[in-house]
């Protein structure tokens, strides 16, 4: 019988693809996971579709494309998880986490793993005593949750080496849990780095301080990003770089861990993100909040909704995808991998077979979507396809439509000059919203299009020449 492969996930919370260097970022360098794409299928088109984190842990965990019918909140406890078919199959799962929501007591998004090392502090988590006094870095005014930033601080107001900062206290523990386990029969290994999320607060030996000054903003006011200056912007752009450089290099320790312990013959790593975050890009900073003046509901555009992902495998050979892929599909991903079949309402689809080369036929949309339920009144859905990118909110409200060859900061609405191609991604969006486990209740009213009309074309629009 052959050897079962090993399975390690990695997940860094509002990782922006275009800040790595092998994405193309110009002036962010990420060595480290530059070397890891090098020797994996790097996937160009994927995009998160269940949006933001905990849909998306959703989604990684349960195979199915969930913002039609869960929220923020609990995992639903009829859902069957990756680390559940792993665990019934001999794996030995292991779940490495600081990510605070996604680690709350009883929303069980650690269902499964038989290991659970959940690291305390991060964020605003009530682990350091609220006695403890700290200075914020910047006036209050220039910070976003002034509560929560108050707590992070108080919980790293000891920490003196670059060891204690989370970023790599994640990575050194999955490390420590490898050298301890990763010899002990397979095992399924789901590392959660919140980094590089906010608040933005690197080691100063990852910024350009010139570029920051006094601007230590670490937890910008989410919303219009003109609040702030040009120079304000460019330091929080610059802190969050600094994150994104700390995490490549404890993940090159990590990487480097795997190697030393002869386990990179029969392990799979893929590293992914759940989304992005905007730095000004559409007039934006963060992903989401709860003012009233942020009116259009927080367009998942490419700057959250595009994400990295890539995919190393032993054997394979190395080579760029574009195919649209979403978070989801790792789940059958892996389980194929382990020889282990899916349980029933599944909907997303392995890439296995993309692993062993092009595949023809795939999706022709990405789509990536706030969930159609909780306290949002607005839940934009971003559908994409290789030449239009729609904006959709709901029946009886115009969609804003882009087209991608002559507009790819998607900047320009053409939707009244191109309505055929915003029926059109409107039906895809149809199609794949009744291919999935929900009721239809949770879609029904998504259904119509805007002027009540059906769809003009079955193939893909162009626009006019």
């Amino acid at each position: 019988m052959a050897e079962k492969q090993n399975l390690i996930l990695i997940v860094c919370d509002t990782f922006r693809r275009d800040y790595l260097s092998c994405y193309g970022s110009p002036w962010v360098k990420t060595p480290h996971l530059d070397r890891l794409a090098a020797e994996s299928v790097l996937f160009e088109g994927a995009f998160a579709c269940s949006f933001p984190t905990l849909p998306c842990r959703a989604e990684l965990a349960t195979g199915k494309f969930v913002f039609p019918y869960l929220t923020w909140g609990p995992l639903p406890a009829g859902e069957v998880t990756l680390a559940e078919c792993l665990s019934r199959s001999r794996y030995h799962t292991a779940l490495i986490s600081d990510n605070l929501p996604a680690t709350r007591r009883n929303y069980g998004y650690d269902r499964g793993f038989q290991s659970r090392l959940h690291l305390r502090g991060q964020w605003y988590d009530e682990w350091a005593d609220a006695s403890i006094p700290v200075q914020l870095p910047v006036p209050e005014n220039k910070l976003d949750q002034h509560d929560r930033v108050r707590q992070y601080l108080r919980n790293v107001s000891s920490r003196k080496r670059e060891e204690e900062y989370f970023g790599p206290r994640v990575m050194l523990t999955a490390a420590e849990w490898l050298e301890r386990f990763g010899h002990e029969g397979p095992f399924f290994l789901h590392v959660e780095c919140f980094d590089p999320h906010e608040p933005w607060d690197p080691p100063d030996s990852y910024v350009d301080l010139a570029r920051i000054g006094e601007h230590r903003i670490i937890y910008p006011n989410l919303g219009k990003s003109s609040y702030y200056s040009a120079e304000e912007l460019a330091a929080i752009r610059e802190l969050y770089a600094g994150e994104v450089r700390m995490v490549d290099r404890w993940i090159g320790h990590l990487l480097e861990r795997i190697d030393a312990l002869g386990l990179r013959d029969n392990t799979t790593i893929a590293f992914m993100s759940d989304h992005g975050v905007f730095l000004g890009e559409h007039g934006l900073l963060g992903k989401a909040s709860k003012r009233r003046e942020d009116v259009d509901g927080w367009p998942p555009y490419p700057e959250v909704s595009h994400i990295p992902l890539m995919i190393r495998q032993p054997g394979i050979t190395p080579r760029r995808e574009g195919a649209f892929v979403h978070p989801g599909d790792l789940m059958p991903t892996f389980l194929e991998l382990a020889g282990v079949a899916p349980p029933p309402g599944v909907t997303a689809s392995s890439l296995a077979p993309m692993l062993r080369g092009p595949v023809e036929q795939w999706r022709d949309v990405s789509i990536t979507g706030w969930s159609y339920r909780g306290w949002r009144s607005w839940h934009p859905t971003y559908v994409r396809s290789n030449e239009w990118s729609m904006i959709w909110w709901r029946t009886g409200i115009p969609p804003r439509l882009h087209h991608l060859p002559s507009d790819p900061g998607e900047t320009r609405d053409v939707y009244k000059e191109h309505p055929e191609a915003a029926r059109w991604l409107h039906a895809r969006l149809v199609e794949f919203l009744k291919q999935q486990t929900c009721p239809p209740k949770s879609y029904w009213s998504r259904r119509f299009f805007f002027s009540w009309s059906p769809p003009r074309s079955t193939g893909e629009p162009s626009p006019a020449q």
